[in-house]
């Protein structure tokens, strides 16, 4: 029996998409490692005695999705909590469909040195874009654009399920900490002229107050749990909203979803696989999807899926 660490990244977070993000990376690890052990430790906290302990039992450590790359993996506000100390214990860290953090500067040398001494040089990692890829050119571990795990159960068949015209309403989301009041509140008033009813779930506590501010009467408020946001999706809606895997979370229960994009994200992920994304404030885009009859056609990455998960047979 193989033993597993898991970076969890739905500990200690605000962010109910990470709930989201570790489901699909749950489903891989059973899939791929059906008879492991799988112990827990936040990726979004510092790591303590207990989590040390843990990893160094186990064979191999997973960190799975988010973006926790970026320039400097030691800087105070770094998603992924590393700390010096971290960097002597870690051992045998494997990624699965990690992002880098935005658009930004290469890496500084201190986090390529980071990356070189605790990523596992034996096994290919995932990453969920072919930017993030770039961004670790350079380090000593292979690395192989998988795109985002929550999307590789999408393939043609069940894409082709998938609605192409209007539903009778709509689910949204905004991202409080990216907010543009102007195009987000031309957004909601859209959605309201378009649909019968308009849903908002916050996906962090702030995206509530943010949506209200807007000043946009007459959308219903879908409680802020993953499970009532899967119950939303279970009814005859469509998702536009500017959260990822909001959207994915649509695309994976068979909504039709377009993604409003705000940041490299969703941009990188809909550039390799075709995830249907449009630029926040192109209103006319968001209507001629609504009205429209695109059919959902995601490129999956398969051969690098199917390698990536191949190299730990035995």
């Amino acid at each position: 029996m193989r033993t597993i660490t898991l970076f969890d990244t739905s500990v200690s977070t605000d962010n109910l998409g990470d709930e989201i993000i570790i489901d699909a990376v749950d489903d891989v690890i059973r899939e791929v490692f059906p008879d492991a052990y799988v112990f827990r430790v936040p990726s979004h906290d510092r790591i303590g005695e207990q989590s040390r302990s843990l990893i160094a039992k186990s064979d191999l450590s997973i960190v799975g999705g988010t973006n926790l790359l970026q320039p400097n993996m030691l800087a105070r506000k770094a998603l992924w909590k590393l700390g010096l100390a971290d960097v002597l214990k870690l051992k045998s860290v494997v990624l699965l469909g990690v992002g880098w953090r935005d658009y930004t500067h290469p890496m500084r040398p201190q986090t390529r040195m980071l990356l070189d001494r605790i990523l596992h040089r034996g096994f290919v990692h995932s990453v969920r874009d072919g930017y993030t890829a770039e961004k670790l050119k350079g380090v000593q571990a292979r690395v192989s654009n998988t795109g985002c795990m929550t999307m590789w159960r999408l393939d043609p068949e069940r894409c082709a399920r998938i609605p192409r015209r209007r539903a009778p309403a709509v689910v949204t989301t905004l991202t409080y900490y990216r907010g543009n009041p102007t195009a987000d509140r031309r957004m909601l008033e859209l959605l309201k002229a378009k649909y019968g009813s308009v849903a908002f779930w916050p996906q962090q506590r702030d995206d509530l107050d943010y949506m209200r501010s807007l000043g946009v009467d007459g959308i219903e408020l879908i409680m802020p749990r993953t499970d009532a946001f899967n119950a939303a999706l279970d009814q005859d809606v469509d998702f536009v909203g500017t959260r990822l895997h909001g959207g994915v979370r649509a695309l994976q229960k068979g909504r039709r979803a377009l993604i409003v994009t705000i940041d490299n994200r969703a941009t990188e992920i809909a550039r390799d696989t075709n995830l249907p994304t449009v630029l926040r404030g192109d209103d006319d885009a968001i209507a001629r999807w609504i009205d429209g009859d695109t059919p959902t056609e995601i490129r999956l990455p398969t051969e690098a899926i199917t390698a990536w998960k191949a190299q730990f047979r035995g």
